[in-house]
């Protein structure tokens, strides 16, 4: 069938509307729009990431049955965490050429570090006991990232 006049240019019409305004609602869903919400609990380390130069707590908190040492590299200062002891680090991102915060259990048992973000300016490592490889140590990136070994 040969189509009318009428109804061609209102297909034509038709298309070009939609074509015209497609940009339009491919704006409405931008990728800033679409991002999630920060982790606040039982993050991954890439899920953190702090500005440099912003000063930041470090909290660690035992939630082991044993007693489980902490070091700072290259600080002398050793400390030890008994079962639900916490510890808190202030520091500056960057500040501190690549913050490294080692920690073992006395008696060698498996330790998972699992870390929060309770709020913008706090690291909270929570230190679990753990069936299998043991987390050793917690980095702060002078960039600003976290990463747990």
């Amino acid at each position: 069938m040969i189509k009318s006049l009428s109804q061609r240019l209102s297909s034509y019409a038709v298309t070009t509307l939609a074509l015209s305004i497609l940009p339009l609602g491919l704006s409405l869903v931008s990728p800033e729009a679409v991002e999630a919400a920060p982790c606040t609990y039982q993050c991954e380390s890439n899920q953190i990431r702090f500005v440099p130069g912003q000063a930041i707590t470090i909290e660690f908190v035992n939630n082991t049955n044993g007693m489980v040492s902490l070091e700072r590299v290259l600080d002398i200062d050793l400390h030890w965490l008994r079962p639900d002891a916490e510890f808190a680090i202030e520091t500056m991102v960057g500040a501190d050429d690549n913050m490294s915060l080692v920690f073992w259990d006395e008696n060698n048992r498996s330790v998972n570090a699992v870390l929060h973000r309770p709020n913008a300016e706090t690291l909270k490592i929570e230190l679990l006991p753990s069936g299998h490889d043991s987390d050793r140590v917690v980095h702060v990136n002078n960039d600003g990232r976290v990463l747990v070994y």
